[in-house]
């Protein structure tokens, strides 16, 4: 009787009465390292003293005297009334709702049905019957409360479960006691999100892998929604395989297919959103062994099933019901030179996020060295998550400042081939990243065209990669094998010669030798290239064939036959078993002297020459014959 005098003394307060005035509005049942909670709206128009209330799970209770729910507010009540049930951010400075009372003595099923009840004075407010098992797989990776439809938030509504309730979707998240988010909105209004239209072809656009992580399970991509008004990709499909076609035989084993299931059956993403697809973690930046701050970085969707190949080139597709919305290539051994210290992700810079640019490896490049980030697994990486690409910037060469000066590609065996690099001049460069691509002309077309497998060198892939100071001259050897003809993997050069790796020459075709080094814009420049024909040009077997970078325009005159020359009888740089010489001048790049004028009825080349070696230099000039006839070659 005094508990009812001071309520009618109390303005605005009374107690909760009648079926309905309290609602069973979200039920936290099963949490990671979030407690237990479940929330109760009050749906009248003052506020509630619960005061001989009780909360019932079975046979356990827990009175609810002293609790008071405003107007239209909620209470939580969770199993630790010390716990904050979830914050505003991952370092749990700021409380988005304390717990109002503890249920410390019980905790709710999450393998069977349960059963919760809200009863005043001997009348049943309210009572929920649930079963997890129903609502589990609408929350994915992630600790998910169940809420009860705001549309319909009543006593009579709350019993048709799983119908009136829904895990919240992707976007409605507060932070757990470790700074995880949780998909959850204790204290506040409930939402169970309504499907937005799903994503059509060029609504989204791959901008972003994470290819080769120090970490294997924190592979990474990243999406860019280019719908007006954004869209959604709950149930779509990642395919990633070998096969440009994303429809192409899609029971081949070699296929790995993940089916997007979004917690809160739903995965709707805004136009301009860079969407971030991790796997392993639900976080992209963040260590998840330390405690979490602002900077870290969490993922919109942890996916399965999916992982990218990083020995050979493969693709990545994108589907809606169907239909084909984005599909990108993806080639790690194009981008691994340049990452030093593994874990660099590729990207597209603004310009290109479109479905037509990604469709080619050269539109990426790698993400810039700076900043760092430290990934879920404590792993370093760069790279722009969530943020518009970028490219690395080395100081790679520009147009011809570093040129081709000699090839041997018929040496005597087992002396093995080589070609020399010459810089000209400038800033020192740096070639890691670099690759030389030789390619076949097509008597036919006319077309100079790749020659097999087997037709690309890669600075720092599989071929070794230095820097370059002006004047440098630098030979790369084949084979394995040292200038000598000794076997590298016996003992090491006695020269400076570098190893190369991924193509070799033919004496019986025109080829073709090109520089590209990356621009820094995710394109490249051809830095040089040089053009042979041994039979054309009259070269003899073991004899390299020089050029000479003292000249004018340099750059571009070593692109013609002519403008190349046979090295002399006089330089003979190493001899085989078999008393056979073969003949050059590696690591020395000067003026060509004439040597024989017996040249071939072509007229190419203009002379047979050889390097004249600089003051000081370990190559001598020598000739063999035809001293009195030696003269400078023209230059065409």
């Amino acid at each position: 009787m005094r508990a009812l005098l001071l309520l009618l003394l109390l303005p605005g307060l009374a107690a909760a009465q009648s079926a309905g005035d309290l609602v069973i509005n979200e039920i936290m049942i099963r949490s990671v390292s979030a407690p237990e909670w479940v929330e109760l709206l009050n749906t009248t128009g003052g506020d509630l003293l619960l005061d001989g209330c009780t909360l019932f799970d079975g046979d356990d209770t827990l009175s609810l005297n002293g609790v008071t729910v405003p107007a239209g507010g909620y209470a939580v009540l969770s199993d630790d009334d010390s716990l904050c049930v979830g914050f505003e951010d991952a370092a749990g400075s700021t409380c988005a709702h304390p717990s109002e009372g503890s249920f410390a003595d019980f905790s709710f099923s999450d393998g069977d049905a349960d059963t919760v009840t809200i009863e005043c004075g001997g009348t049943v407010i309210d009572t929920v019957t649930f079963d997890w098992s129903e609502l589990q797989g609408e929350c994915s990776g992630i600790t998910c409360s169940a809420n009860l439809d705001p549309v319909a938030p009543t006593a009579a509504a709350n019993d048709a479960w799983p119908d009136s309730w829904c895990v919240p979707p992707s976007t409605t998240f507060v932070y757990d006691t470790l700074g995880r988010e949780m998909l959850a909105t204790p204290g506040a209004a409930n939402v169970c999100a309504e499907p937005a239209e799903e994503c059509g072809t060029g609504d989204v656009v791959f901008t972003e892998l994470m290819l080769a992580p120090r970490s294997s399970s924190r592979e990474w991509f990243e999406v860019k929604v280019l719908a007006p008004g954004g869209c959604d990709l709950h149930d779509c499909e990642i395919r990633e395989g070998p096969f440009p076609d994303p429809t192409f035989d899609v029971l081949n084993s070699d296929w790995s297919v993940h089916v997007i299931d979004a917690p809160g059956n739903t995965l709707p993403l805004g136009n301009g959103d860079y969407a971030l697809f991790a796997k392993g973690a639900d976080q992209i930046v963040g260590d998840e062994n330390t405690t979490p701050d602002a900077s870290w970085i969490y993922a919109d969707y942890r996916y399965s099933e999916i992982t990218f190949g990083n020995g050979d080139a493969a693709f990545l597709h994108l589907s809606c019901g169907g239909v084909p919305l984005d599909s990108v290539p993806y080639d790690w051994s194009r981008f691994s030179p340049t990452c030093r210290d593994g874990g660099c992700s590729v990207n597209l810079l603004p310009g290109r996020e479109d479905a037509v640019t990604n469709d080619s490896v050269d539109a990426f490049c790698q993400a810039p060295n700076e900043p760092t980030y430290v990934g879920s697994a404590g792993e370093t990486f760069t790279g722009t998550p969530g943020e518009p690409g970028a490219c690395l910037q080395l100081s790679w060469p520009g147009p011809g400042q570093v040129v081709f000066t000699e090839l041997q590609g018929m040496p005597f065996s087992p002396v093995p081939e080589y070609f020399e690099l010459t810089h000209l001049g400038g800033a020192t460069v740096e070639l890691t990243g670099c690759r030389i691509l030789r390619s076949r002309l097509d008597p036919l077309s006319g077309e100079y065209r790749p020659t097999g497998d087997s037709s690309e060198a890669i600075f720092g892939e599989n071929t070794d990669t230095t820097v370059m100071a002006e004047g440098d001259v630098v030979v790369w050897t084949g084979g394995g094998r040292c200038l000598d003809g000794t076997e590298r993997q016996f003992q090491s050069c006695e020269t400076d010669e570098l190893a190369f790796g991924g193509i070799e020459f033919v004496d019986t075709a025109t080829e073709r030798l090109e520089l590209y080094c990356p621009d820094g814009a995710s394109g490249e420049v051809l830095v040089d290239a040089m053009f042979y024909n041994f039979k054309e040009q009259g070269i003899r077997k073991g004899h390299s064939v020089e050029f000479d970078p003292t000249g004018d325009a340099p750059g571009s005159n070593n692109d013609e036959l002519g403008a190349w020359c046979e090295a002399g009888f006089g330089d003979c740089y190493v001899t085989n078993d078999a008393d056979q010489c073969s003949y050059g001048t590696p690591f020395v790049a000067g003026p060509c002297a004439a040597e024989n004028t017996n040249f071939p009825q072509s007229g190419v080349p203009g002379c047979r020459c050889q390097a004249v070696a600089p003051a000081g230099g370990a190559w001598a000039v020598l000739a063999l014959f035809g001293l009195l006839a030696r003269r400078r070659r023209e230059r065409a």
